[in-house]
């Protein structure tokens, strides 16, 4: 009697353990193959360049806003507060 319990308990340990070993591995394949079809599917979307303004990497342009190239008002600006350090 003593030994169908052992027999028991080791298949029971050998199952669980077979099931820990198949899903770790089916989430290794879905986090490789099928998890970047879903997150790189919105990038591309939001990764669309007009080709006509394509300039080369590292080139820097500065725009003048036409409507507002004049005076900056009094009240537009940022507050710095400054405190004193001995």
């Amino acid at each position: 009697m003593e030994q169908l319990n052992v027999i028991l308990f080791l298949v029971g340990f050998f199952r669980t353990l077979f099931v820990i070993v198949v899903i770790y591995y089916l989430i290794k394949i879905l986090t490789k193959y099928v998890l970047p079809l879903f997150i790189n599917q919105p990038k591309q979307q939001r990764d669309f360049r007009d080709p006509r303004n394509s300039k080369p990497e590292g080139e820097v342009t500065i725009e003048k806003d036409r409507y507002n190239s004049g005076r900056i008002p009094k009240d537009e600006g940022e507050y710095v507060d400054f405190e004193e350090v001995d």
